[in-house]
Order: C-alpha cells, then structure tokens, then sequence
C-alpha cells in the first residue's frame, strides 16, 4: 500500500497514528494516492454517483456523476462535512435522518437542485476485515427516465381501456401498433404536425416519421389523409 493510500484510509477510520484532522491535511485528494488505480478510473466515470464519507460524514471522494446529480463540485465539497454540501432539502433530510440513526437506508426522492429530477439513493456503511466501521458510500442514480417511461405505458393502458369502456374497441389492425404507434396515430387524428407530435410526446420528428412509416405499413394506409381518416373512424382522435 502507498503511504497516500495508508493516509486516506486513516482519515476514513478516524486515524490512529494521528488525528482524523490532521490526516485531513497531509491528504491532498485523489491525485495523492489513487490517481493511478484503474479501479477508481472506472468508478469515476459511471454513470451512478459515487459519494465516499470517513465515519463523521465528511466527504473524501466524489465522482464526476455525483457533482452532477447533486449540483456540487468536488472542489468546494470535498474534506466538509456532507451536510454542509447538500442543497436540496429532501436530499438534506434523508442525510440527517440516516447520519443521525448511524444507520444504512434507501430513499426515493423527487428533487428540485440542481434540476427537477427523481433519484434513487442507498447508503450504505463501509466496514474492515476486522468488522469495524471504516466509513460509509452513498449512492445516486437517476430513474427520471425510467418514471416518464412507467406513465407513458400507463397512459397508453388507461387509453385502451378508455376505448373498450366507451364501446369503441380499436380495429383489430391497431392491436398490432406499439403503444407509441398508437399514441403517434391518435396525434395525428388530432392534426398535429410530426414537429407538434414530438414536442408532445419527448421524442424527435425523425423518431415521429419512423413511427408513422411502421404504423402505415401495419394499418395499410398511404398517406396521412388516410390515417387522419382512419383515427376519425376508429374513434381514435
């Protein structure tokens, strides 16, 4: 083990030989004893955030990911106290929650710093072969994405069953469309442009022309007359 590596990791267990603030001092960040180690050069590009703590909750090491999703730089964070970092309240108070209690945990939060985002976070306590606690990790991953995808299927669910329930059951064609074939059709029953439908539906009008050629070849139509005329048939507008 370097004598970089021997100071971080007395920092992170309160130090032994010297003090916690002390060993604070004589490490000067990654640079000094891990630059080197492919490990973290890997870890400091994921695409989850990475944040390291020593046992009193002051920030040792962060990577590129969680400077993003928690809106701070490794330069004004880093040796303070994680409390003093954080700037979103939710993220605030599942911090202090789990610091006080000295207990690891999971969270699901929707946050508004440094943007409207939903993350998933865990913390977790980092222990030594001997069992004692070394430090903890707390984790970040942003499931904003994956949420807009769960209402979108559900939008399209509550649609179908909108259309059974109304007595307008789809032709048994538009079974075969995706639900974003369906959605796209419906858009385009309403007469919006694909420049329109891909605002509305967060994706690009390239993606909306694909959608409308798969959705024509399925549905047996040759222009947009024809699916604007079939979307009015169906009831689909």
């Amino acid at each position: 083990m370097t004598r970089g590596a021997d100071v971080s990791e007395r920092v992170a267990s309160g130090g032994d030989a010297q003090s916690g603030a002390a060993a604070a001092r004589t490490w000067r960040g990654p640079e000094d004893c891990t630059s080197q180690c492919l490990v973290l050069d890997a870890v400091a590009g994921l695409g989850v955030g990475l944040v390291l703590l020593d046992v009193r909750g002051t920030v040792l090491w962060l990577n590129r990911t969680a400077e993003e999703l928690l809106g701070v730089a490794a330069a004004e964070c880093v040796r303070r106290p994680l409390a003093l970092a954080l700037r979103d309240p939710r993220l605030c108070a599942f911090w202090q929650d789990h610091e006080a209690a000295g207990q690891s945990g999971f969270a699901e939060l929707s946050v508004r710093w440094p943007q409207p985002m939903e993350l998933k976070l865990h913390l977790a306590d980092c222990r030594g072969r001997d069992g004692n606690l070394r430090g903890r990790a707390l984790l970040v991953c942003n499931v904003t994405h994956e949420r807009q995808a769960q209402v979108e299927l559900s939008r399209a669910v509550a649609e179908r069953l909108l259309a059974l329930t109304s007595g307008h059951m789809p032709p048994e064609p538009v079974a075969n469309l995706t639900s974003q074939e369906l959605r796209v059709l419906r858009l385009v029953g309403r007469g919006l442009s694909n420049e329109e439908i891909a605002q509305r539906t967060s994706i690009s009008a390239s993606t909306v022309r694909s959608h409308l050629k798969h959705l024509y070849r399925k549905l047996h139509l040759h222009s947009r007359a024809e699916a604007v005329s079939f979307a009015a048939r169906n009831h689909l507008s």
